[in-house]
């Protein structure tokens, strides 16, 4: 009733054909360590901008399409020279923190409009400002 498995050989699959396999060892399969680790350790080759479809390289110009600079500046430093503009220009930063109910609100009149959330604060304040204070 319980017969044992009988695992066939290449030699009875495929007859008296000259197969060289090579010889299992077992013991190199067996991974001790968890699948992620594995994987994490194989490192792959990062693939130049010539081998990705779809990027293909332009002499002067960036990934983005945008002129390259004599100067390529860093882009903490492109940021931080933005800041200063938008500063300069009369801007404000401020720092807010919000109820949950009202900052889940703020994020789903955010996603409605498809715009930043400073821009949805920016719009409410200047409507709201325009019907109270009726300039």
């Amino acid at each position: 009733m319980n017969q044992p498995k009988i695992i066939p050989t290449p030699q009875s699959l495929f007859g008296d054909l000259d197969l060289e396999l090579p010889a299992l060892d077992i013991s190199a399969q067996v991974n001790k360590s968890s699948p992620k680790k594995a994987q994490a350790k194989q490192t792959h080759p990062e693939p130049s901008a010539a081998a990705l479809a779809g990027q293909g390289f332009l002499p002067g110009l960036s990934r983005r399409g945008r002129p390259r600079l004599q100067t390529p500046i860093s882009a903490v430093e492109r940021t931080a020279e933005h800041r200063r503009k938008r500063l300069e220009a009369g801007a404000k930063r401020l720092e807010m923190i919000l109820d949950r109910n009202v900052s889940t609100a703020l994020d789903a009149l955010a996603e409605h409009f498809k715009e930043p959330r400073s821009e949805v604060i920016s719009t409410l304040i200047l409507k709201t400002a325009s019907r109270v204070l009726k300039r």
